[in-house]
């Protein structure tokens, strides 16, 4: 049909005005095609399966036009390890859990995620999201003025590692049921009222990560709206106590504060009640020294504590875990005791109500000495329940101390009457050397004594003052003696 219009022209106009206009016709057909071959369709440039498509690490830059999408029904999407910057908007597909993971995206526009269909799980982390871009319509749902239809599957929400100082107010107010939100990695430094807000507002929240986040303190009403919160991480921050705020937390069953400069953790130092806590992990405590007593006393079902890592930690009182009451002492119910990699030196018989209660045990790696106040756990706890609490862990504890037994197993004085220690540090050389000089003290003072008291007799020394006529008559006095001699 182009011959036949170019046949045409050249009837009109002329040879050669014929000519350039087939050159135009021809220009524009290979434009057309050139322009079909760079939109290339999603399967064509990523990796489809029936359950995944993956577009990991394919140096991406912007999104899939809607036109490329196919319709598809799939578990997973992911773009992780991409240079994406602007999110826009999806096209109507059916995916549960979708990754941008590992990009530069700083942008997300309104009702990105509105279309699609069953989405429970977002992932954007490790990205450049700021509070300034990070607009609470990035994850508005359907809205119409007789129906609005949040993002009322979506339960999962990662924003950890991301540029975000803070958050808006209104940032979940679309995400009705959402039940796990990352936000670790983030430099908040505080939360502030409009972060406490925005997180308090999450009417469902089970799990909140605010981990490596320069946080020195928690706000005090950060917990009170979030009745369901079971588990919240604070490892890595700047906490010297554990955080008041906790109390409010009254669902909270796991907690983890590892990574934070406590130092000590006692009764006026120490938990705030948790009364449906069972998991507690302080490891990694670079400057913590002491768990005194009273420290975990206002978690009354904790079952599970991880202590560990903590170089400078020597010491756990016996009463660390009971809680005094009218009715007497009460120790929480432990089923694991892991406080492996410390500087502990004792372990009280009376730390934990029953052992035979317990179900892990680990103790490997500390400075365990081997005298009588260790005489419980050498004597009676390990031969009768270390098998099965700890295996063979068991046979690589070893004493650091007094020296007639640094280096050796503890299970090899299981039998044995352990001596306690003497003021000297376990030092029996040094009890010897100082016995000795007490005797010979002992035997220097008692001719020196007795020459003392023969000079006083002598009148060779003087109570009170003294003058020239007291020392002239003792010696016309000694003079006397001599003559009747």
């Amino acid at each position: 049909m182009l011959v036949h219009f170019a046949l045409l022209v050249c009837t009109l106009f002329g040879a050669s005005s014929a000519e350039s206009f087939k050159q135009v016709l021809t220009s524009n057909v290979s434009s057309t095609t050139i322009s079909t071959v760079q939109l290339s369709k999603l399967c064509d440039v990523c990796s489809c399966s029936e359950s995944q498509v993956d577009c990991s690490n394919r140096n991406l830059t912007t999104t899939f036009e809607i036109s490329q999408w196919p319709k598809i029904e799939v578990t997973t999407i992911t773009f992780q390890g991409n240079q994406l910057v602007h999110l826009t908007i999806f096209p109507d597909i059916t995916v549960d859990k979708l990754i941008f993971k590992e990009n530069q995206i700083t942008k997300i526009d309104d009702l990105t995620f509105v279309n699609l269909k069953n989405l429970t799980e977002l992932d954007l982390s490790y990205n450049n999201l700021t509070y300034e871009l990070l607009s609470p319509h990035a994850f508005q749902g359907h809205f119409s003025p007789i129906l609005y239809e949040p993002l009322d599957k979506l339960t999962v929400l990662n924003l950890g590692h991301n540029q975000l100082h803070k958050l808006h107010q209104d940032l979940f107010e679309h995400l009705t049921n959402l039940k796990v939100l990352s936000l670790d990695g983030n430099p908040f430094s505080v939360i502030d009222q409009s972060t406490t807000l925005a997180i308090s507002s999450i009417p469902y929240l089970e799990e909140l990560d605010l981990s490596y986040c320069n946080l020195k303190s928690i706000s005090d009403h950060l917990f009170h709206s979030p009745k369901h919160l079971k588990l919240i991480h604070l490892q890595g921050n700047k906490l010297k106590t554990p955080p008041a705020a906790l109390e409010d937390a009254k669902s909270l069953e796991y907690l983890c504060l590892n990574d934070n400069p406590i130092e000590i953790i006692d009764d006026d130092n120490g938990f705030p009640e948790m009364p449906q806590l069972k998991e507690l992990s302080i490891c990694h405590m670079s400057r913590l020294t002491r768990i005194g007593s009273g420290a975990f006393g206002k978690l009354p079902m904790l079952e599970n504590l991880r202590l560990e890592n903590c170089p400078q930690l020597s010491e756990i009182d016996e009463d660390a875990f009971i809680n005094k009451s009218f009715e007497g002492a009460i120790w929480p119910p432990l089923r694991k005791l892991e406080i492996a990699n410390n500087a502990l030196r004792y372990l009280p018989a009376n730390l934990v109500g029953r052992w035979d209660k317990l179900e892990k045990l680990s103790l490997t790696n500390n400075a365990w000495s081997c005298d009588c106040e260790n005489q419980f756990m050498i004597g009676s706890l390990l031969p009768n329940l270390a098998p099965q609490l700890m295996g063979k862990e068991v046979e690589t504890l070893s004493c650091s101390s007094p020296p007639e037994h640094k280096g050796k197993n503890l299970t090899s004085l299981v039998h044995r009457h352990l001596r306690c220690l003497d003021l000297y540090n376990a030092r029996p050389e040094k009890d010897a050397t100082i016995l000795i000089g007490i005797l010979i003290g002992v035997l220097l003072a008692v001719p020196v004594s007795l020459a003392l008291f023969v000079f006083w007799r002598k009148g060779f020394f003087f109570c009170g003052t003294q003058g020239p006529a007291t020392y002239s008559r003792a010696f016309y006095k000694r003079a006397d003696k001599d003559d009747d001699f």
